[in-house]
Formats: C-alpha cells, sequence, structure tokens
C-alpha cells in the first residue's frame, strides 16, 4: 500500500511538471506546439526541430549570438502540422529558440538512457487506459529519464499505437482520443508526454513497425527520418552511422522484419546492409532484436525472433558491433550469446501495454548457430540507462519509481563481472563486449 502511493505521488508530480513545462512552452510562442529538440543526424551532424501551429511561422534559432531562420519541411503531409528544423554546426557552444536553450550534443557521451515502445495501445482486441498515468505511464518514464540528465537518449522505435478510434464500451480508458497517423494522434502519443525529455537531451530515433508503410509512416519520415523528405514512404531505409567523438551508433531501419519468418527478399536485403557496417566499437539500434526471446503460446517455451535479421548477421559476418539495442518485445531483456555475439538489450518497457512474462531461464537456447549464456527479463514499465565507469558500461534496469531493477556492468575486454539485483540478492556474470 505504502508503495502504490508513492506511485501515485510521483505520477501526479510528474503530471503537473509536464503541464507547468508545455503551459511555459505555450506561453513563450503562441505558435510552437513542441519544446525544440535537438535530433542526431548521420556523422557529427545535429538538426534542431520543432513543430509550430500553422506555416509560415517558423522561430529563428540563435546559434552563438547570430540568429538564423529555422526552415520549414516540406511537404507538409494532409493532418499534420509544420516542422520547422535547422543544421546546429558541430562546434557549436550554445543554441536557443524562443528562449529555450538546446541540449547539444556530447562527444563521448557518459550517460545514455534507453526505451522504446512508448504509445497507448488501442486495438480492437485491447484497450489500454490512457487517461491512467499507472497504466500508461510513458510520461513518468521519459521525466524520470530526464531526471537522469543524460548526455544521449535513444529511442528504439514504435511510438504511434492509437491506430483505430477508441472502441465502444472503452470509453472511461480512452474516450474522446485521437487515432490515426495524424499531428493529434503524434501529439497525444509522443509530443506531449515526451516534452521535458525532449528539451533537455539530444535523440537519437530509430524507426518502429508501427511507422512502416502500412502503418503510421507520415509522421516519421516527417517528424524523425533524418534524411530529405520527398512524401514517399520507404520500406528499406539505409543504415546510417552517428558519430559522437570515439561514440559511434549505428541506425539501422528494421520496421519491416516478418519477426518469425526467413523471407529471402528480406534476409537479402538485411544482409546487404549489415555488410555495408564497417566500424569499431560500435552500438546497433534497430527496433527488432537480432536475438531476443517472445513468451510462448499457451504455456508453450519462449520464441527466439527476428528470423530474418538472425540469418541475415550469419551471412554478413559484421565486425564492429559491440552492442545491439532493440524494443519491440514489450520488455526488459538481456542476451549474451557464444562465438563472439554482441550482447541484445530489449528496452520495449517504455509505455505501450506489456509483453506476457518470460518466467523460465533461456540459458542453454539455441539462436541459430549460437546458444544463450546469460540471461535476464523484466516485465515491468522503466528504462535502461547506461553510464560509463572506465572501460565499462553499467547496465541499470529502473521502473516507475526509478528503482534499480536490474544491474551489471558490460566490460569492453571482454570479462564478465557480477551483475546485482536490487532487492533480491541476485548476483550473476553479465557478458563482455
Amino acid at each position: 500500500m505504502r508503495g502504490t502511493l508513492s506511485l501515485l505521488m510521483r505520477l501526479m508530480i510528474g503530471c503537473a511538471c509536464a503541464a507547468l513545462f508545455s503551459a511555459g512552452a505555450a506561453w513563450t510562442s503562441a505558435q510552437q506546439l513542441t519544446p525544440t529538440w535537438v535530433q542526431l543526424g548521420e556523422g557529427d551532424t545535429a538538426v534542431a526541430k520543432v513543430v509550430v501551429a500553422s506555416a509560415g511561422n517558423c522561430p529563428s534559432i540563435n546559434i552563438g549570438g547570430k540568429k538564423l531562420p529555422m526552415v520549414e519541411r516540406h511537404p507538409i503531409p494532409d493532418g499534420f502540422r509544420p516542422l520547422c528544423e535547422a543544421a546546429v554546426p558541430s562546434n557549436t557552444r550554445s543554441a536557443s529558440v524562443n528562449g529555450q536553450a538546446l541540449a547539444l550534443p556530447k562527444s563521448d557521451p557518459s550517460i545514455v538512457t534507453v526505451f522504446g515502445d512508448t504509445g497507448c495501445r488501442i486495438k480492437s482486441s485491447e484497450v489500454q487506459n490512457c487517461k491512467n498515468p499507472a497504466k500508461w505511464p510513458f510520461e513518468q518514464v521519459a521525466a524520470d529519464a530526464a531526471a537522469e540528465k543524460p548526455d544521449l537518449m535513444i529511442h528504439v522505435g514504435d511510438y504511434l499505437y492509437r491506430e483505430i478510434p477508441c472502441p465502444s464500451g472503452s470509453e472511461a480508458m480512452c474516450g474522446s482520443t485521437p487515432s490515426g497517423d495524424n499531428w493529434e494522434t503524434w501529439n497525444a502519443d509522443f509530443f506531449t508526454p515526451a516534452a521535458k525529455l525532449l528539451a533537455v537531451v539530444p535523440w537519437a530515433f530509430t524507426r518502429g513497425n508501427h511507422e512502416s508503410c502500412d502503418r503510421s509512416w507520415r509522421g516519421w519520415f516527417y517528424y524523425f527520418d533524418s534524411r530529405a523528405w520527398d512524401g514517399v514512404c520507404e520500406r528499406y531505409s539505409a543504415p546510417y552511422f552517428i558519430k559522437l567523438g570515439s561514440f559511434e551508433l549505428v541506425i539501422l531501419d528494421s520496421s519491416e522484419v516478418q519477426e518469425d519468418g526467413a523471407d529471402e527478399n528480406q534476409v537479402s536485403t538485411y544482409t546487404t546492409q549489415l555488410a555495408s557496417i564497417h566500424t569499431t566499437n560500435a552500438w546497433l539500434v534497430a527496433h527488432h532484436p537480432f536475438w531476443a526471446f517472445k513468451s510462448g503460446i499457451m504455456g508453450k517455451p519462449s520464441v527466439s525472433i527476428s528470423v530474418p535479421l538472425q540469418e541475415a548477421w550469419n551471412r554478413a559476418s559484421p565486425k564492429g558491433i559491440d552492442l545491439i539495442l532493440s524494443g519491440h518485445i514489450h520488455l526488459f531483456e538481456l542476451v549474451v550469446l557464444d562465438h563472439a555475439r554482441p550482447p541484445q538489450i530489449v528496452a520495449g518497457g517504455g509505455g505501450t501495454n506489456l509483453a506476457a512474462p518470460i518466467t523460465a531461464s533461456l540459458n542453454g537456447k539455441p539462436v541459430l548457430g549460437s546458444t544463450v549464456v546469460e540471461s535476464q527479463s523484466e516485465d515491468q514499465f522503466g528504462y535502461t540507462v547506461l553510464a560509463k565507469r572506465g572501460d565499462a558500461w553499467h547496465l541499470s534496469l529502473k521502473n516507475q519509481l526509478q528503482d534499480v531493477v536490474f544491474s551489471c556492468s558490460l566490460e569492453q575486454s571482454g570479462e564478465t563481472s557480477a551483475a546485482d539485483r536490487t532487492g533480491e540478492g541476485y548476483e550473476g556474470s553479465c557478458g563482455g563486449f
């Protein structure tokens, strides 16, 4: 009971803070609908972005004391509000929009937060309570992640879940909610709950299956894709690299992946993309995990996914990938394999309904040419923090109360170290790079 009251109080405080932030942003500029965020693009590029109420009203950006116009992104899809953007030079030390200081990229970030699968799920067969912050806690998760003061935020995909109107009989959970691929739904499912975090840290985004060409692709390509936009959906966007000093991300678009079948066209496409990756000590970010597990149906054993990516990895044998970050499965998972495969983190507990828990150990399970040597799964809402400590990255999974649910160290040297699970005395190894 005490924990429940504490959670409710935190959720109320978080909602109040977000409301105050939104009111402040609206007061600063009547046209501005979101805080200005900084998004990382290919190489060492960064772009400042803000959504405004109507066309022709982009604000100026102040870069090092010099005011420059932000440019409207075209074409504006029907049903969407305009996006204004401006390149932020890599040597920029200060920048602001409408008095809001921008969070600029940091070379060699030492604190990275990760989550994905964040929107409020509305399907005919499954309705999440979008009006109850304990049931859809994305706003609190984002506010808690902001409190970590991260140098980088990585969203591993799946933003929009309100795909249909609120079903009859579910009005108490989602009455009057917007739906479909339009501004109102993107605002409800992402921009409003993420506002506080958007403003305080540079972001790297990847595309999920909810943003595929058969679903909410317009909002993805217009607001978040880092490349030129021509109003057309691209099924297989080319991978690209983000560089922050010696720190590097590889962003892979897995939005079309058929997780349970080895579609040869997909295997061939992703083999070519993985073979094009030439890097050292990089993290690969893709919405679909390469080796993770979903719970089995009707009590059957857990099943590994995603087959096309696994087969493509075997054919391409990419080098220089230290870690894989994904979502798609609405849980936290850490999967460590043998045969020098990089560890897989699944950070899919950002807000949408959680998946069925994985209760049995995955250790010893085969994954297309390799075997699980260590695993951990947690079915709680929350976010992952990766903090650099010497040559190691310390991993912490934190829940809605910011309690550490699971932690371990990922050693770049290849050695393993102890993993402590908060409150339960858990000890084990956490796979090395």
